[in-house]
């Protein structure tokens, strides 16, 4: 194998841990960004480091936003009964390009996993079902990724919810989302079709 420079290996390392970059990908990235203009690198790093020091989790609904509460929370020409229920900020960004969904949103910050040490204790389940408490809400959607994790933290609020209220009406996306699936990665016209036939949670 040809070496590498220290630095140029410490770059690569780190390309590795962010979300889907593998080996090959972390070199096409790196010998990209070395053939960059300074100016342009200066203003990539400038842009992390503005992001990683304004950005934060609104203290309402957990999307990320440099304004707490984030613009979302405090958009008065939202339905303040409806509140769509996802695993990160990602899939608010998914679901807000389906523009006929105009409700709120609560980031729970992951999904059970007990494999991996994820209990209710470690998500924003406790602050959701305050906001259910303190809120005009009448309608939760839970939107987490169809795959069994996300099943199973889905039954798991439907119950804290049921056990905390039984005026409220808990759904899940419907029609359109493939098993596995991944919301952030869905078209719009999945999420729409997905959206508009949402189903009650039994």
């Amino acid at each position: 194998m040809i070496p590498l420079p220290p630095s140029f290996e410490k770059l690569l390392a780190l390309l590795r841990t962010l979300p889907s970059v593998g080996p090959k990908m972390s070199e096409r990235i790196a010998f990209h960004l070395l053939r960059l203009p300074e100016d342009q690198i200066r203003e990539f790093i400038s842009a992390v480091q503005e992001t990683y020091r304004t950005v934060r989790p609104c203290s309402i609904c957990g999307y990320w936003d440099d304004d707490s509460p984030c613009r979302i929370c405090g958009d008065d020409s939202r339905d303040k009964s409806v509140l769509c229920v996802v695993e990160g900020s990602q899939d608010i960004q998914a679901i807000g390009r389906v523009r006929k969904f105009n409700g709120l949103f609560h980031v729970l910050g992951g999904i059970l996993s007990p494999l991996d040490g994820v209990g209710p204790q470690d998500l924003e389940i406790d602050s959701l079902l305050r906001r259910l408490e303190n809120e005009p809400i009448g309608e939760v959607i839970l939107a987490l990724n169809p795959d069994m994790e996300g099943e199973t933290t889905c039954q798991y609020i439907a119950k804290r919810i049921q056990a905390l209220s039984q005026r409220i009406k808990i759904t899940r996306p419907a029609q359109g989302l493939p098993v596995g699936g991944e919301l952030e990665y869905m078209d719009e016209l999945t999420l729409t079709r997905a959206l508009e036939g949402r189903r009650d949670v039994s």
